[in-house]
Formats: structure tokens, C-alpha cells, sequence
């Protein structure tokens, strides 16, 4: 949980889906970019020599060009990689 404040729904949605696949890393879809956060971050630092974006949290990205790239990078280094991609725009 945030400390001092509460998740926010697209905080809320990552860490329920981390929690379901704990074992995978969850690159989450923001417009033309995709965002790695906390310890998913942590490993796109390490193994693909990401740099930390400015924020509260562990969290780095790349635009969407570079996913079959960086996937396949991940995959080969025993990793598993998982998409998410907003469908709709939820109520805020």
C-alpha cells in the first residue's frame, strides 16, 4: 500500500494482476509506451540496462516499438513476459 495515501485504480490493477502471476514480468501499456513497475522494474534495470524513471516507486519504461526487442531479450534470459493493454478507460 501507498504510504500515507491510497493505491490508485491503475496501481490497484497492477498489483492484482502481479499477484496472480507473480512469476511473470507485467509490461502495462500507456498510450505508445510500456511501463515495468516496482521489482519488474528492478530486473528491466538489471537486464536490459534500463534507467529508474523519476518517481515514488521502482518504475522504467520503453516506447512500444521496442517490446518485441526487449520481450525477447527477457525471454532468452529465462524470464516470462506478459502485456497489458488498456481496453477501456475506467471510472475514475
Amino acid at each position: 500500500k501507498v504510504q500515507g495515501s491510497k493505491l490508485t485504480p491503475a496501481s490497484k490493477q497492477w498489483w492484482e494482476m502481479k499477484a496472480m502471476y507473480a512469476d511473470t514480468l507485467l509490461f502495462f501499456k500507456t498510450g505508445k509506451f510500456y511501463e515495468i513497475f516496482h521489482m519488474d522494474a528492478d530486473v528491466a534495470v538489471s537486464v536490459l540496462g534500463f534507467s529508474y524513471m523519476k518517481g515514488v516507486y521502482a518504475h522504467a519504461g520503453f516506447p512500444e516499438i521496442g517490446y518485441g526487442n526487449f520481450s525477447s531479450k527477457l525471454i532468452a534470459a529465462g524470464y516470462k513476459v506478459a502485456r497489458v493493454e488498456q481496453t477501456e478507460t475506467p471510472d475514475m
